[in-house]
C-alpha cells in the first residue's frame, strides 16, 4: 500500500475539497504541473518526476538520492491512473485531491496545520523509545 511521505504533505495545502468541474485544474496545481513539465508537452513523465522530487529541500538539505527515487517512483505510479507512462494535469490534480481528501480528517475542505502534523505523524510511525 503506498503511504505519502512527508515531502509530498506540502502539497496538500494547495488543494480544496470542492470537486474538479468538468476537469478545470486548479490554478496552484497547474502551477506546480508547469514547474515540472520540463519541456512543456502537457504530460509529466517518470523522469520529469524524477528531476523534481531530487530538486526538493528536506529541512536544509537536499533528499537523498535514493529517498528521492522511491518518492518519485510512488508518486508517479500512484498518479498515472491510466497507466500509459504519462501523468496529465488531471491525473495530478485527482491524486492531490485524494491526497488531501484523505487527511482533510474534519472535510472542511482545508488540510490543516494540526491535521498536516497528524498526516505526517502517522507516515512517519511511532517513535522508537529512547534508550535502546
Amino acid at each position: 500500500m503506498f503511504r505519502p511521505l512527508p515531502a509530498a504533505l506540502p502539497f496538500l495545502l494547495l488543494l480544496s475539497a470542492a470537486p474538479a468541474a468538468a476537469q478545470a485544474i486548479d490554478p496552484k496545481i497547474r502551477a506546480e504541473f508547469d514547474k515540472t513539465d520540463a519541456n512543456h508537452d502537457g504530460v509529466l513523465t517518470r523522469a520529469e518526476i524524477d528531476a523534481r522530487v531530487a530538486r526538493m529541500d528536506v529541512g536544509k538539505t537536499k533528499m537523498p538520492p535514493g529517498k528521492a527515487k522511491q518518492i518519485s517512483g510512488a508518486w508517479f505510479m500512484t498518479a498515472d491512473a491510466n497507466h500509459d507512462g504519462k501523468v496529465t494535469p488531471a491525473e495530478m490534480q485527482g491524486l492531490f485531491r485524494a491526497l488531501a481528501s484523505r487527511y482533510d480528517t474534519n472535510h472542511d475542505g482545508v488540510v490543516s496545520l494540526e491535521e498536516r502534523a497528524a498526516a505526517r505523524a502517522a507516515v512517519a510511525g511511532p517513535a522508537a523509545p529512547k534508550g535502546r
